[in-house]
Order: structure tokens, then sequence, then C-alpha cells
């Protein structure tokens, strides 16, 4: 018994429709995007961002202290 698909049977079958999406012009979403300067200004540093993480011992619920 073959249980491949054959493709002529399955270019048969539509697609399921989608359903409507409203969203708003590109230009307003886009005027709500901050500038380059923007997101530069406020980027934090790798060593800022590393720092705001938990150590692997704090994730393990280990203690250090021995």
């Amino acid at each position: 018994m073959d249980d491949s698909i054959d493709p002529t049977q399955s270019a048969a079958v539509p697609p399921p429709s989608l359903p409507g999406i409203h969203s708003p012009p590109p230009e307003v979403v886009l005027d709500s995007v901050p500038s380059t300067a923007e997101v530069v200004a406020n980027a934090k540093t790798a060593d800022e961002i590393v720092a705001g993480q938990p150590s692997v011992d704090d994730l393990l619920g280990r203690n250090r202290r021995r």
C-alpha cells in the first residue's frame, strides 16, 4: 500500500481563507518609529545588559558561599 501524497490531488484543495486584517497605513506606523539617533541615544551597553541579568547561580538557586 502506497501512502505517499499525490501532488495532483493536493493542488486541488484550496488554501484556507485568511481573516481580514485591519492595520493602519504604513505612513502612520512609520511616523511612530523612533529615529536612528533616538535609538542610539537610548541604547544600553553590553555591560549594562549583562549586569541586569541574573547569574547562573541565581537561576539555579545555588548558594556560592561555602
